[in-house]
């Protein structure tokens, strides 16, 4: 078992990573699912394509939001 130093470590930890991973998720690739963070002739087929990566990018990282949370009640539950 983790001593109370070891598990505020993770803890701290996972609290960063879930923070950068909202970030990402909001500030890089959100943005970038936005018609007008691109150039005016981008072909519109092209911008659906870049759309349809970018969000399995964002469900991946949602998927990544819930690991770390999951750590996080179980360090929290004092399951490590």
């Amino acid at each position: 078992m983790a001593g109370e130093k070891d598990k505020k470590i993770i803890s701290e930890y996972l609290i960063s990573a879930l923070s950068l991973e909202d970030r990402m998720s909001v500030d890089v690739y959100g943005a970038f699912l936005d018609r007008n963070a691109w150039p005016d002739y981008l072909d519109d087929k092209v911008f659906e394509n870049i759309k349809k990566l970018l969000t399995v990018v964002i469900e991946d990282t949602e998927m990544h939001k819930k690991s770390f949370s999951a750590l996080q009640e179980k360090v929290n539950n004092k399951y490590i």
